[in-house]
């Protein structure tokens, strides 16, 4: 409407005086008019002279400049030499401040050097500087005897001299620096300051006086070219002092605000104080509020949207885009504020690119989650539809990425027809295609991914549209494209992907991305043969992470194998945990060992199980699992193992007891021996105790498990010349002294069972 309130208004004055004219009536104003002027100058006179809209006033006298009669020279001739009127001498000198770089258009534009003098010359100092700035239609030549009167007449009063003063500083001329400069020597200290002031516009003021006025007096020296080139560094440097010192006050009253804002514990107060700053005047202040809503999001506490989300959303139409695009950003974070309507009308008339970009991805975001299942928030459909045909048309040759974000947040959720979809689909893959650059390829692949993903409602449509583009980029040499289309592939057709991608050898790409993608697709669907280049991963991954991913993987596929390929594994990783003290390893093998041993029972193969259950407690012993170890020799011996196998599990139950400090259990192993036989130097049993004292001298431990065997009971009746003659070669071993003999045989209390005491185990 602001724009028609002129013309409305010209011609509301227009009909009110045709109306007074042609009814013969008198028509009073304030400024009488010359009897002489005709009808449509009689209205432009009054309008110059008594509107009460400036713009109007202004609008006028330009149609009177740009007038060649007489009748109109003489109304604005008039309107500046009026004392009593302002606004019409302000209208007539902005209409001429307007004419500044084509002045050759005003007639006879000398006519208005003397009123514009005599208004310099008055006491209006708003109105003078208004005819100052008008009088620059004029060369410094044409006004300069009249303005230099003016500044340097004692007999004027000191503001008609500083209006004099000011239209100096403003003219760009040499001669008028002059005569700023000569006036620093004038008698009223009063105009000198004002001289020095203006001097200050073309060159910058230092504290020494006398180097100052030496550099005014080469600077008068000058080309007016330079002296030019002087006033525009001298501007330069005044606003970068003025933006120093504006910088330095809203530091200090966002500091203010800080302070504020920590000393305030109540939450609800907090909230309250951060929406009266959203609508502050200056953007400063809104960005402080906007980070703090922000801030307050991340630190997890609930957000008191009912406070501060009606000044929030209504800065996304403020005046200042750098307000309106932090706005835009954390609203489409707070996709549970319902601000599409805002954002969809703003984005109809945002000019401002980088804004209207990021106002589509907040709003694909807000309408993505009020598209979602249960949500609360609610959005005209329309808004979408809308916001789709946008983004395609403005971001497809721009900003391609944005572009295929905005479409996949707009497209997760159901609610449109099949057919409808799929065209923006095609709108992201010819984007893909006529990408330049590595990373919008990449960038663009990321989002047809997530269009295939599990939670996109129209996977199938855009799994069709992206499959060839999937297949032909994993074999692109830059893995930051072909990990991405990798699992695109594995997205579309998981199983023909993983056979192929098998054959292409990416199981060892380079890529740990892609080889995670491998991976995870074997867990899911591998089976025995993949075991072949799972395992080696267990063992030689670069990282953790991948090792870890390897194992699990195996272990799904190890619930469809029996139990001989989980031995045979098990017993693999058990020798590399033994080579390389590998904790990771060990866990693991451990685990299949024990998953290996449930499978063995369920198929009630008990070979394969005994053979299992040997494995694991070899595997535990060997580890240092002593307490596991020892349970499984236990359960093997109470399996009626054969004979020959039994000594052999006797004996390493010994080696576990003695290495884990059970000697007691020890003991009773090696007594339950000695009730049906002598222990001959060549019993598996008496290996054991060799390697264990000789590798064990002089420890107290070694000590103590002696002085336990030496005193088992030996009957009269059964006597063990062997073991006698052991113990002397053990006692030597232990460093005990010879004189200590050994304790007389006595004879031992039968055990009722002919199998080794576990119980201890």
């Amino acid at each position: 409407m602001k724009y028609f309130r002129p013309i409305i208004s010209k011609v509301f004055i227009t009909a009110f005086l045709l109306f007074f004219c042609f009814s013969g009536l008198i028509f009073a104003e304030p400024n009488k008019p010359d009897e002489n002027l005709d009808g449509q100058s009689k209205i432009n006179r009054w309008t110059l002279f008594n509107s009460t809209d400036e713009q109007i006033r202004i609008d006028t006298a330009v149609e009177l400049l740009k007038n060649p009669s007489s009748e109109a020279r003489q109304i604005l001739l008039e309107a500046l030499g009026t004392a009593d009127n302002a606004g019409a001498q302000a209208s007539v000198c902005k209409s001429l401040r307007q004419f500044r770089s084509f002045s050759q258009l005003i007639d006879d534009k000398e006519d208005f050097i003397v009123p514009l003098m005599d208004i310099i010359r008055g006491q209006n100092a708003e109105v003078a500087r208004l005819a100052a700035q008008a009088s620059l239609i004029f060369t410094y030549r044409q006004i300069k005897n009249q303005l230099e009167d003016i500044a340097e007449s004692s007999d004027l009063g000191v503001t008609a001299r500083k209006n004099a003063i000011y239209a100096l500083q403003i003219y760009p001329d040499k001669e008028a620096v002059s005569e700023l400069i000569r006036l620093l020597d004038d008698d009223n200290e009063e105009i000198a300051s004002a001289a020095a002031g203006a001097l200050q516009e073309w060159l910058p003021a230092v504290r020494d006086k006398k180097l100052w006025r030496k550099t005014l007096k080469d600077f008068e020296g000058k080309s007016r070219t330079d002296i030019l080139r002087e006033r525009l560094l001298a501007q330069e440097q005044k606003i970068e002092r003025l933006s120093d010192e504006v910088s330095l006050w809203q530091k200090k009253y966002i500091l203010s605000l800080d302070n504020i804002y920590q000393a305030t514990t109540d939450e609800n107060a907090r909230g309250k104080f951060i929406a009266e700053n959203l609508a502050f005047a200056h953007s400063s202040v809104k960005l402080w509020a906007i980070e703090k809503i922000n801030m307050w999001r991340k630190s997890g506490k609930p957000l008191p949207l009912e406070v501060f989300q009606k000044p929030l959303i209504a800065l996304v139409s403020d005046s200042d885009p750098v307000v309106r695009l932090a706005t835009t950003k954390l609203l489409g974070i707070l996709t549970n504020v319902n601000s599409a309507d805002a954002l969809f009308t703003q984005l109809k008339i945002e000019i401002q690119s980088d804004v209207k970009t990021e106002i589509l991805v907040a709003l694909a975001h807000v309408c993505n989650f009020a598209l979602s299942p249960g949500a609360e928030v609610k959005i005209n459909p329309e808004i979408r539809i809308q916001t789709l045909q946008i983004a395609s048309e403005y971001l497809k040759d721009s900003n391609p990425v944005a572009a295929a974000e905005v479409i996949r947040n707009l497209l997760l959720q159901n609610g449109l027809e099949a057919q409808k979809v799929k065209p923006y689909f095609e709108l992201i893959a010819n984007c893909f295609r006529k990408a330049d650059t590595e990373q919008v390829k990449s960038r663009l692949l990321e989002e047809m991914v997530r269009l295939c993903g599990s939670d996109s409602f129209y996977r199938t449509a855009a799994g069709e549209t992206f499959a060839d583009i999937f297949k032909q980029a994993v074999d692109d040499a830059n893995s930051q494209i072909a990990a991405p289309a990798v699992v695109g592939f594995i997205k579309v057709d998981q199983a023909g992907a993983f056979e192929l991608l098998k054959q292409k050898g990416f199981t060892n790409h380079p890529s740990a991305k892609i080889r995670s993608e491998l991976i995870s697709a074997a867990g899911q669907i591998g089976t025995i043969d993949d075991l072949e280049w799972l395992g080696p991963m267990v063992i030689t991954a670069g990282t953790e992470d991948e090792r870890k991913q390897a194992a699990d993987a195996m272990m799904n596929i190890f619930q469809y194998c029996k139990a001989d390929v989980l031995l045979g594994w098990a017993q693999k990783f058990a020798r590399q945990a033994k080579a390389k003290s590998d904790e990771f390893v060990v866990a693991r093998t451990r685990i299949l060992f024990e998953t290996a041993e449930k499978k063995a029972e369920a198929e009630q193969n008990k070979r394969l199980l005994f053979s299992v259950r040997f494995a694991m407690a070899d595997f535990c012993a060997e580890t240092a699992i002593y307490d596991l170890a020892a349970k499984y020799y236990g359960i093997l011996l109470q399996s009626n193992p054969d004979p020959n196998q039994a000594s052999d599990i006797t004996a390493k139950l010994l080696a576990v007891h003695l290495y884990s400090g059970q000697i007691e259990s020890a003991k009773q192993i090696v007594a339950n021996f000695l009730l049906s036989a002598d222990l001959s130097p060549k019993a598996e049993i008496t290996g054991v105790l060799d390697n264990y004292f000789t590798a064990n001298q002089s420890s107290e431990q070694s000590g103590q498990t002696f002085a336990a065997l030496a005193s088992i009971n030996i009957s009269d009746r059964n006597p063990r010349p062997f073991w006698s003659r052991q113990l002397e070669i053990w006692k030597t071993l232990v460093k005990i002294p010879s004189r200590t003999s050994v304790e007389p045989n006595v004879p031992a209390e039968p055990n009722t069972s002919a199998e080794p005491n576990t119980s201890a185990l």
